[in-house]
């Protein structure tokens, strides 16, 4: 979905066609008239709240598409986020089609608070949709029938996959895969999880194998100290974490104050050369392209662009996605 390979969903906002879903069909069954009164056919309410019927066929547009693909992989996304992939930035533009998706039955729709926004995920029609539109009947999707207990946590890991697919093709990179906490969980049998497992396929056809880390309101130096150590651990053994022995480990954190509290944590330890932090105003503004990257014991800050170009980014491993037993 967001690159090669297994990642067929281009982020190409200028090629994403204007639609519309169609009306709904006329229900055959419906009750006729039961009464007449005053020569006017009496029709019989529906209760407050009821749920309308989804309408018996959708057009499909390329980016309803692509909307549904996001839901599948990602399983949350905020009107913003949605509005970043797929509406050039436009919440007008991302409310009014997600609310015909809506009324289609395709999306469901999550409001937490007024002062918060509303949050989408692909419903079981959606899910049938997708499969026959990409002939798959199996899209491996899962309709959720809650909001997710840690939402905020995966909706920062969602932003970050998103600033990733939507800055890096500007510079002639992408991502070739992604997996995230929950897949590797579903899978692994790892003592340590990621956040989220993915690759960045550079130019000239060299690669990267990346580990996130993502802090929301952790506040523990000790416990994240602790997880670094552990990926040293695997890094340091022949089969690597997930079969991948040479990756970068990336931590977004947000709270500055702890990002450098973690930061100055790790310089007892010898990871200068493939742990990097930043945090998430960094990430918003300069961007994610931005020399934001900041190692322990070391005052410069890199790119992702210098990264490629240091001693742990080689060819190997990372060209693979991990080997998840069962995937």
């Amino acid at each position: 979905m967001w690159g090669r390979g297994e990642e067929s969903l281009a982020f190409s906002l200028a090629q994403s066609g204007k639609g519309s879903v169609m009306d709904a069909a006329k229900d055959n069954d419906r009750e006729k008239l039961a009464e007449r009164t005053g020569g006017r056919e009496k029709r019989r309410r529906q209760p407050r709240g009821a749920v309308k019927s989804l309408i018996s066929a959708v057009r499909m547009t390329e980016r309803d598409v692509w909307i549904l693909e996001a839901l599948t992989k990602m399983r949350f996304l905020t009107t913003s986020q949605m509005a970043q992939l797929f509406f050039d930035g436009s919440q007008w533009s991302a409310n009014k089609r997600l609310r015909r998706l809506f009324d289609a039955g395709v999306v469901q729709v999550w409001m937490r608070s007024l002062a918060q926004e509303n949050v989408y995920s692909v419903t079981q029609r959606g899910l049938q949709l997708l499969a026959e539109q990409e002939e798959d009947t199996d899209n491996g999707g899962i309709a959720p029938r809650g909001l997710d207990g840690n939402l905020d946590h995966l909706l920062a890991i969602n932003q970050v996959r998103i600033a990733l697919a939507l800055a890096l093709p500007t510079i002639g990179a992408e991502l070739t895969w992604w997996r995230s906490d929950w897949e590797l969980r579903a899978h692994g049998r790892e003592r340590i999880i990621p956040d989220a497992l993915f690759g960045i396929g550079w130019e000239q056809d060299s690669a990267q194998a990346v580990a996130l880390e993502v802090d929301n309101h952790t506040k523990s130096p000790r416990k994240f100290v602790q997880k670094i150590l552990a990926y040293t651990s695997r890094r340091q053994q022949h089969r690597g974490l997930y079969g991948l022995s040479d990756m970068v480990v990336l931590v977004v954190g947000r709270d500055p104050y702890w990002v450098e509290r973690y930061r100055l944590g790790l310089e007892t330890i010898r990871v200068d050369e493939w742990v990097w932090c930043t945090t998430w105003q960094a990430i918003s503004n300069p961007g994610m392209l931005a020399p934001i990257w900041h190692p322990p014991g070391d005052a410069h800050c890199y790119s992702l662009q210098e990264l490629k170009s240091l001693p742990y980014g080689k060819e190997g491993s990372s060209h693979a996605t991990p080997a998840l037993p069962g995937a």
